[in-house]
């Protein structure tokens, strides 16, 4: 696949063009999969415990995404 998106980038340059030329998609993330796969159909967790691990989860990245804030803002 690297290869591909190496030969499209290529012929994009030479042609000067960017059709055809895509990222692909990000991955999903793995604590996303680990919810998804814990919730049933109507939204509820499959069980308490999985309900206070993915809370877990939800405060731990928030609290990256706050510290991530602060450190830019500060720069």
């Amino acid at each position: 696949m690297a290869e591909k998106t190496k030969k499209n980038l290529e012929e994009a340059a030479q042609s000067r063009s960017t059709e055809g030329v895509i990222d692909p998609p990000s991955p999903i993330r793995r604590h996303v999969k680990w919810k998804m796969a814990r919730t049933k159909k109507i939204g509820q967790m499959t069980s308490e415990a999985a309900k206070e691990i993915a809370e877990k989860i939800v405060s731990h990245f928030q609290l990256r995404i706050v510290i991530i804030f602060v450190y830019s803002v500060n720069d």
